[in-house]
């Protein structure tokens, strides 16, 4: 019992709580990213294990070595990398900075572990809560990737899809890489003779003990297999290997565990067993998974065609290369020198890596089929260097060469076999993650994050390392620092817990709203109501209804049938009453499908505001996520929200005036440097006719003026431009590809209208002087509006094919916004030069993009680009025009034209487009 209470206290059970509550903690309707809410109860946690130390202890004494420090220099240099966030992007900073001292906390996790378990009893009882937790983890990934169901979330997907093996972790590769992490404890527990032998003491517990393991096992080394994680998969055989084969070739020179020899025999031979059914298992599930079969879903997991296409398919590589590039063409961005030492600032990769995608492109073309929307490098070192520049890069390095160096020492001195053993397991999982963080981000994980930390702290901890500095640290101090650090974390943590929560509920009422509202456009209510018309005047195609004659004339013969042997006088009366009834059915059935059409509208409205509501209230709570800003803005440009000043005065003053609380959340003005995020202009609220109409407030009294001047119209332009200011401030805080082609569109739309309006408008000239005293500040607003609305449509098509030309093989409607660009041109510019010079630029950039796609076939815009030109240039002018047509589109001629010949198997729809595309070159 002493020895129990001796392992087992107050800190190690909340820590057990952790180790099982964290992997498995989801939340239903509630989740976005499923790390967010793991990394605030690992603070509150650890909070409560640091407070229990506080109360205990009146002096702390603390071991440490190289590897810590070097931990906490990595936290100084995610610390140091805020200092470029302020300047580039202040409005970001708060989002850096939670990740920032999150790593100071963590170093200090690190500290406490590696004192806390200093016994092989202390590292057993965790060790096989880890397992537990794995197993159950791994469980329901197989659940969700043959039934599609989760043990938290019920359904989530369709079976035998790879995504859906993606469990309470958040993505099969890190499902995969936490089996990665826990397979070799499993393996030491099996090996290990008498593991946890203060609690199972007797034979017939370790016999039940070990039979658990080997049902974990099959789970955990399933869920690697349909995870199909090349890199994991590689790297827990050859960990595991190394990991047996070392021990296997040290152990003979190290002691054997301290039992009597009768017993130890006996113990040998039954963890021999264990250890040769665990091979003989993980051999029978590789054979069935790498083979077609009911567990392969007869072939649908393929692993090995996945990694023969990791070795012989440069696409595969090149996907992560390119998101190597973008960290490293970050991190030199010559805008601001202070990102050599101090890094781009911790975080902003997932912000920044469109940004950067055209250095990309620039220096090595062919990436261009290969961009993927990543969030994250793929490569935490390289992540590490782009965001923590040098001086973080060091520490990484320093970090990751000082944990070999200490392993191998350490790994040579271990004089016995069961530490050899643990050790060894711990290393295993390590040689995993580290592999794995080549290729992946595992450490962004929160659950894997927290097994390394373990892990790590372990190996270089009091247990195996009896060297350490030690350090005696004063109470005060220490609650003082690691309060207020855990006070401000978990304020942090929790804002954004809460807010990515509401922002999924908004996305939930957004998917309702647009479902009903699907519903009720699919009712049409006009033709409803025509219909209902047509029946009560007894028109169109509802005249027979009109008398009984009419009736008899459509319906006479049907009528006969339905009563034979009636007189006539009689079929007459029934066919009135058969007439009567028709008209009250049809009546009934249009009337239940208007009120079926007004019910689902009026539910429609409801979760649209509600999904307003909580885009709002998440930005309000976590105002650095960015997304519902975006969200937002896609809202505002829906028939909800442009039809609700119709007759409205009220309404259309407060909006255009900006007080209406739809754009209460748009960001005013960016405060960071427009070089590095991409603003138009660094003030965003756009408020055109604020100034007039707050002069002018009295016209929206007047019936007459609202309607004859149509200023529900021009409060529609200011809707859009608030939808426009939405997506605008989004770039400020969240990168998503389609923004700036939705701006072009946005902008395009409003200079084409506002055209229209302005000719409207000077038709009206009596009635503007009499509602504003004189038209011309009026007008002269309309005209500076038609030019800034076109000058930004052009800024934004040119940045959306500037940050990403290409990749339409994985986003198929992306090379429409060429075509989409184009079609724009001859609306927002005035004149034919400007037009002609801007029409030239589009389609030397659609060729590129072609050339380096494939080639592909650039039919669209050389087809628009010639009729335009024989539509508005004079002889010389289209001569001038077809010859640089000609020039730009010469080389990808040549390249299709090869392609056609060389290429005999080539699909149909692709040789008829290459062949399209000759033919326009000919014509030239």
């Amino acid at each position: 019992m002493s020895v129990k209470k001796h392992v087992i206290d107050f800190e190690t059970i909340v820590y057990l709580f952790l180790t099982l509550f964290i992997p498995l903690f989801v939340t239903k309707g509630f989740t976005h990213e499923p790390s967010t809410g793991k990394h605030l109860f690992y603070v509150i946690g650890f909070t409560i294990i640091f407070l229990s130390v506080l109360i205990r202890k009146k002096e702390i004494s603390v071991e440490f070595g190289d590897v810590h420090l070097a931990f906490f220099g990595i936290g100084i240099a995610a610390l140091l990398s805020l200092i470029v966030v302020s300047m580039d992007n202040p409005q970001y900073l708060r989002y850096s900075l939670e990740i920032a001292l999150y790593v100071v906390f963590l170093s200090f996790t690190a500290v406490y572990i590696s004192n806390k378990w200093n016994t092989i009893e202390k590292l057993e009882i965790v060790m096989i809560f880890f397992v537990i937790g794995a197993a159950v983890v791994a469980f329901d990934a197989l659940l969700n990737f043959y039934l599609g169901v989760d043990i938290f979330l019920g359904k989530v997907g369709e079976p035998f899809a790879r995504a859906s093996a993606r469990s309470t972790i958040g993505n099969p590769n890190f499902v995969s890489d936490y089996m990665g992490m826990t397979i070799p404890m499993i393996f030491y527990f099996l090996i290990s003779r008498k593991p946890l032998g203060f609690l199972l003491k007797r034979h017939f517990g370790q016999l039940v003990f070990k039979i658990t393991l080997l049902i974990f096992l099959i789970p955990m080394v399933s869920s690697v297999f349909v995870s199909q994680t090349r890199t994991v998969i590689t790297a827990i055989f050859v960990g595991n290997l190394l990991f047996l084969v070392l021990y296997f070739f040290l152990k003979k020179r190290k002691k054997k565990e301290t039992l009597e020899d009768s017993e130890s025999r006996k113990l040998g031979r039954v963890s021999l067993v264990f250890f040769v059914l665990a091979l003989i298992i993980i051999a029978v599930l590789s054979y069935l998974y790498l083979t077609p079969s009911p567990l392969s879903g007869d072939g649908r997991i393929n692993i090995t065609a996945r990694l023969e296409y990791a070795i012989t398919s440069s696409g595969s590589w090149n996907e992560r290369f390119s998101a190597w590039y973008n960290s490293i063409f970050q991190w030199l961005e010559s805008e601001n020198k202070l990102r050599i030492p101090f890094g781009s600032g911790i975080g902003t990769f997932q912000l920044y890596h469109l940004l950067y995608s055209p250095d990309v492109l620039q220096h090595s073309p062919y990436f261009m089929p290969v961009w993927n929307n990543f969030k994250r490098t793929h490569n935490d070192y390289v992540q590490g260097l782009g965001e923590m520049g040098l001086i973080g890069f060091l520490f990484i390095v320093l970090l990751v060469g000082l944990l070999v160096f200490r392993y191998l020492k350490n790994l040579l001195k271990i004089d016995n076999r069961r530490d050899l053993l643990l050790y060894g397991s711990l290393g295993a999982g390590i040689f995993s993650l580290a592999v794995h963080s080549f290729f992946e981000f595992p450490l962004h994980m929160q659950p894997n994050l927290m097994l390394a930390i373990f892990l790590g702290s372990v190996v270089v901890g009091k247990y195996f390392n009896p060297d350490l500095k030690n350090k005696k640290i004063s109470r005060l101090p220490f609650a003082v620092v690691i309060m207020v650090l855990a006070g401000v974390l978990i304020f942090l943590k929790t804002s954004a817990f809460i807010g990515e929560g509401f922002f999924r509920i908004g996305q939930t009422n957004q998917q309702y709203y647009l479902a009903y509202y699907n519903q009720a456009q699919s009712l049409n209510i006009k033709a409803l109501e025509q219909a209902k018309n047509e029946i009560n005047s007894y028109a169109g195609n509802y005249a027979y209804l009109k008398d009984v004659t009419s009736y008899m004339s459509a319906k006479g013969s049907e009528i006969r049938s339905k009563y034979p042997g009636a007189s006539q006088i009689d079929l007459l009366e029934l066919a009135e009453k058969d007439r009567q009834s028709e008209v009250r059915k049809l009546l009934d059935e249009i009337d239940n499908r208007i009120n079926q059409y007004n019910f689902y509208l009026a539910r429609s409205g409801e979760y649209y505001e509600k999904a307003i509501e909580n885009f709002k209230f998440s930005n309000r709570v976590y105002p650095v996520f960015g997304k519902p800003l975006w969200y937002i803005a896609g809202l505002g440009t829906k028939t909800q929200r442009l039809e609700t000043a119709k007759d409205n005065p009220e309404l259309m003053k407060s909006i255009l005036t900006g007080k209406d609380e739809y754009s209460s959340d748009i960001i005013p003005e960016f405060k960071g440097n427009p070089k590095i995020i991409p603003v138009h202009r660094t003030t965003i609220r756009t408020l055109p006719f604020r100034d007039f109409f707050e002069k002018n407030i009295s016209v929206f009294d007047n019936p007459e003026y609202v309607s004859g001047l149509q200023l529900y119209f021009i409060t529609q332009i200011q809707m859009i431009l608030d939808a426009a200011d939405y997506y605008e401030s989004s770039v400020i805080l969240f990168s998503e590809r389609q923004t700036p082609r939705i701006l072009g569109r946005l902008y395009t739309s409003i200079n084409s209208e506002l055209t229209k309006y302005y000719s409207f408008i000077s038709s009206r000239e009596t009635m503007m002087t009499s509602a504003f005293g004189e038209s011309g500040e009026f007008r002269q607003l309309l005209i500076d509006l038609v030019y800034e609305s076109a000058d930004r449509a052009i800024y934004w098509f040119d940045l959306a094919i500037s940050l990403l030309p290409g990749t339409w093989n994985r986003y198929p409607d992306w090379e429409d916004i060429y075509i989409e660009y184009m079609n724009s041109i001859p609306s927002v510019l005035d004149s034919n030069e400007e037009r002609k010079l801007k029409i030239l630029e589009v389609a030397e950039k659609h060729v590129w993009a072609c050339e380096n796609m494939g080639p592909e076939a650039p039919v669209e815009t050389l087809q628009f680009a010639i009729q335009w030109g024989k539509s508005n240039l004079s002889n010389g002018e289209l001569i001038d025009f077809e010859q640089s047509l000609k020039k730009i589109y010469e080389e990808v001629v040549s390249l299709n034209t090869d392609l056609l010949e060389k290429s005999p198997n080539i699909p149909q729809d692709t040789a008829e487009r290459i062949r399209t595309l000759i033919s326009l070159y000919e014509a030239l």
